[in-house]
């Protein structure tokens, strides 16, 4: 990669070991004499801040060093701009990072880095909010809270798999207006997921079909359950499965709307994106990402 480039760590990710990642990282690219530097985070809002402020300062590539929600946070500050993503993923599920075939390994991770192929790829965008992977609403998104809300005793998948089994005790659905390309739909949901990417928590194939350089986004809509019923589908979510199961759809669409008769909290790349009703389209190469090069 040349030019100058910023490692924004967030020090709490992977347990802790986010700024240990940041400077191994830095360490093997200035071995090389590339220009790096490492500023952490210590609030929400920061990652955001500090990628905006170095798209200004002329640098080539910010790096996010963390999990999917220092991702969503730097992809904020750099959409639409010339100014590079780079993943060195240490966070609770990297779905992004996966997406992009980023290894985990800080080596690895590096060598993507300095090998500087960059390419163009999908983000979705929910009201004034950039996405990276799936935007959810409903029962995952209701998950996802409780994970941000640090109502859960795990990490990762098993994080997502505790806060399933809390919340299938309390959760009645919700009724939703949904419309795009597909025309409109109007049905009560167990979840609608909205798909720029394949996986969310941590490898879970909720949009199996979804890629960030198709130009569109793929929804699944599973319709209201029984908690018995939920349980036997669930398990093949992990491979894509699902999509065959009588109450479960998927679209795709350019863009859509969401309309609910109560305010809805909405969620994407793990991180609170604000409310229904909602606008979500497709933004088509709005983000230039450094990943590796692909293969012969």
């Amino acid at each position: 990669m040349t030019g100058k480039t910023l490692i924004v760590a967030n020090p709490t990710s992977g347990s802790g070991r986010g700024l240990r990642y940041a400077e191994r990282v830095r360490d093997l690219l200035t071995a090389k004499l590339a220009d790096v530097e490492i500023r952490p985070t210590s609030a929400r809002g920061e990652a955001e801040a500090f990628a905006a402020e170095a798209v200004h300062a002329g640098y080539a590539c910010v790096a996010a060093c963390g999990g999917d929600g220092t991702v969503h946070e730097v992809v904020n500050g750099l959409a639409g701009t010339d100014v590079a993503l780079g993943i060195l993923p240490c966070g609770r599920g990297n779905d992004f990072a996966r997406a992009m075939q980023i290894p985990s390994a800080p080596e690895k991770a590096a060598s993507v880095l300095l090998q500087g192929h960059v390419r163009p790829f999908d983000l979705g965008r929910v009201n004034d909010r950039y996405f990276a992977t799936v935007v959810t609403l409903g029962f995952d998104s209701e998950v996802a809270r409780l994970v941000y809300e640090g109502q859960v005793p795990f990490k990762g998948t098993a994080a997502y798999l505790w806060g399933l089994a809390r919340m299938l005790r309390v959760y009645r659905g919700v009724a939703l207006r949904m419309t795009g390309d597909f025309g409109t739909i109007d049905q009560t949901v167990l979840l609608a997921a909205t798909g720029n990417t394949s996986t969310y928590g941590g490898g879970i194939r909720i949009a199996p079909n979804a890629s960030p350089a198709d130009g569109a986004l793929d929804i699944c809509l599973v319709r209201m359950m029984s908690a018995g019923r939920i349980l036997r589908v669930f398990p093949r979510v992990y491979w894509g499965g699902h999509l065959t199961h009588p109450d479960v759809f998927s679209y795709r669409t350019g863009s859509l709307s969401m309309e609910t008769e109560r305010p809805v909290v909405l969620f994407a790349d793990g991180e609170p994106v604000g409310e229904t009703p909602a606008e979500i389209i497709a933004a088509p190469g709005a983000l230039r990402v450094a990943c590796p090069v692909p293969q012969a």
